[in-house]
């Protein structure tokens, strides 16, 4: 193997294994290794429980030919990696897996992309000092029970989202009935899939309040999102940047919840369709999709962002549409899945994937 290429690390866990008579990784890492070949680089991806700190190698597979991504691939020891694309699952991130990885790449000084982001108390104080506060539903932190209710009857609805969630895990959809009564759902627990929905009265929700205080949470007005065929609709607009730092759109996805759903998560029963299916779908109903200004909102928080985290490279967005055209950030997906995109959007990704890590390794 040509020690003289730069090497790009991707650290994952995500394994080799056996593909149709060959032993290698999934197809995203397959085509940054494509990629890199062709711009005389090479790529390798590690667990980071494989590196050795004080001797400066690792345990890393790299394809045996690397003129073939898409052939075998086999464990080399190598020397550490030019630039890391740290990609570790995000409940993995959570547990701290990734910790010394961060804190080895920075005391080496060797850039790394996907870096720690701000939880979503933090991102929402940081966007509200800017111009982009317009799209941000109210938002405040869960600090009272009396406050939590005034917020409620204020907005109507409002959810509750734990500050450090991820995946529609925990967010619960509270509204005003009337007379006293309030609806309490959700479609995934912190623990399990679970589709609840119960009426509470004012005291059985100040317990539930209490209950929620215990640990960070958020209450946030409930957006009226646009509904397709009697589906709530938002989307996930996943933005990456490329050869030149800049940010570019990968692609939008809209994501239907299901009928009465809290969450428009998959896991959650919601589904995916494509723009194009979703315009036409929502013209038959007289409403319309105004997708560019969704893309080019993501685009203005992303860039934004970058301001605060320089090395962040690919985040995922989920945005809100309501009938009247106004759009919202509604969550920020700090490592967004690959599931949700195309064929043709994941090629795109392991490019701009690519791309701006060799950008950042020069400009670091």
């Amino acid at each position: 193997m040509n020690q003289q290429k730069q090497t790009i690390g991707v650290a994952t866990t995500t394994t080799v294994k056996d593909r149709g008579g060959t032993e290698r990784p999934v197809r995203y890492y397959c085509e940054m290794a494509q990629h890199a070949e062709r711009a005389g680089w090479r790529l390798a991806i590690f667990d980071p429980s494989d590196v050795n700190w004080k001797s400066q190698r690792m345990s890393a597979w790299v394809p045996i030919a690397s003129d073939r991504a898409f052939g075998p691939w086999q464990r080399e020891e190598l020397t550490l990696p030019s630039v890391v694309y740290e990609n570790v699952f995000v409940h993995l991130n959570i547990q701290g897996y990734s910790q010394a990885l961060r804190r080895n790449a920075h005391r080496l000084g060797i850039p790394l992309f996907n870096p720690a982001l701000p939880n979503k108390w933090r991102l929402t104080q940081w966007l509200q000092t800017g111009d982009l506060r317009a799209f941000l539903p109210s938002t405040e932190r869960l600090q009272s029970t009396h406050g939590a209710l005034a917020h409620l009857d204020d907005w109507g609805v409002a959810y509750v989202k734990p500050i450090g969630g991820y995946g529609g895990r925990g967010v619960v959809q509270i509204c005003s009935l009337g007379h006293g009564a309030y609806r309490i759902a959700w479609d995934r627990s912190l623990h399990s899939v679970q589709r609840v929905r119960k009426t509470v009265n004012k005291e059985q929700l100040m317990r539930f309040f209490e209950q929620k205080l215990r640990t960070p949470h958020l209450v946030q007005r409930g957006i009226p999102l646009l509904e397709v065929g009697g589906r709530k609709v938002d989307f996930r607009v996943v933005v990456q940047r490329g050869a030149k730092g800049q940010w570019h759109s990968v692609g939008v996805v809209p994501k239907l919840a299901a009928r009465h759903g809290v969450v428009t998560n998959l896991v959650a029963g919601g589904e995916r369709c494509s723009l194009e299916q979703l315009i036409t779908r929502a013209a038959l109903e007289g409403k319309s999709v105004p997708a560019g200004d969704v893309e080019n909102a993501a685009l203005r928080i992303a860039d934004f962002i970058t301001r605060r985290c320089p090395d962040a490279g690919v985040l995922g967005f989920d945005m809100g549409l309501e009938d009247n055209g106004d759009i919202y950030m509604i969550e920020m997906n700090p490592k967004p899945a690959r599931s949700l995109l195309t064929a043709s959007m994941r090629r795109e990704s392991a490019k701009y994937s690519t791309d701006f890590a060799r950008w950042l390794a020069h400009h670091h």
